[in-house]
């Protein structure tokens, strides 16, 4: 998927973005990802669940 100018290709990616571009955002959308995204890295949630959150978030 593309963000932004980068390709993210994995939840850790994700994870790299939403730390490096979103640290300044505070909504909902973006803590859900990013909660899905640290549950799919340690495998309690799936990389597709991960990745439709991250997208709903962009």
């Amino acid at each position: 998927m593309i963000a932004g100018t980068r390709l993210i290709f994995s939840p850790l990616a994700a994870r790299q973005f939403i730390a490096e571009n979103w640290a300044h955002r505070t909504d909902l959308h973006r803590a859900v990802a990013d909660n899905c995204i640290q549950m799919a890295l340690d495998g309690r949630a799936s990389p597709d669940e991960a990745r439709e959150l991250f997208e709903a978030a962009l």
